[in-house]
């Protein structure tokens, strides 16, 4: 245990990467969304154990952070549209707020350490996480967002992201509709 509470960054990033590497490789729908499921549950508890070293946040977070993995679980096993909109925002929301924390954890440091260097990644990787997540909203509320073969997977949605992201823009993924265009756009920025 001791390992872990030393190297929680670490744990948390290597999460975060497994996500990307290991969901890519899924072809059917239900095996990939049953790994991302998983995966965000994860990401988001080891959030909380990166983060935890003040009471009042974790407090805070933590219940923020159960709703929103209920709400993961209860999107997993039904089908709802609404819940299909609402769920990517809320992770949305905890994965921001796992950035505000990081960007405070970073930014107190005393000196650079291993830490440090697991959270400026975890940062950008985070980004791209809330720039899928924001992506499969949009692909939920307005279908035709995205040009075809569109977004069918989560980790279609990871790969327009960081593609965005870093400006690389293959083309193989285009935003039709002004939001996703606008999505688009703060991704670059962003990235």
């Amino acid at each position: 245990m001791a390992y872990f509470k030393k190297n929680r960054y670490l744990t948390f990033l290597v999460l975060l990467l497994l996500n990307i590497g290991v969901g890519s490789f899924f072809e059917d729908q239900e095996s990939a969304e049953l790994f991302s499921t998983v995966s965000y549950t994860l990401i988001l508890l080891s959030g909380i154990y990166a983060f935890s070293e003040e009471k009042l946040i974790l407090r805070f977070s933590a219940i923020f952070f159960v709703f929103t993995i209920l709400l993961e679980w209860y999107q997993f096993f039904t089908v709802n549209h609404a819940i299909d909109t609402i769920q990517p925002v809320m992770t949305s929301l905890v994965l921001i707020l796992l950035l505000v924390l990081n960007l405070r954890h970073i930014t107190s440091a005393r000196e650079v350490n291993q830490n440090v260097i697991f959270g400026v990644v975890s940062g950008y990787v985070l980004l791209g996480f809330v720039g899928s997540l924001l992506t499969i909203a949009m692909v939920v509320s307005i279908p035709e967002a995205y040009s075809l073969p569109g977004i069918h997977t989560p980790a279609d949605a990871i790969y327009y992201s960081f593609i965005t992201m870093t400006t690389l823009g293959y083309g193989d993924i285009s935003p039709v509709a002004p939001p996703a265009r606008g999505l688009a756009i703060l991704l670059s920025i962003v990235g």
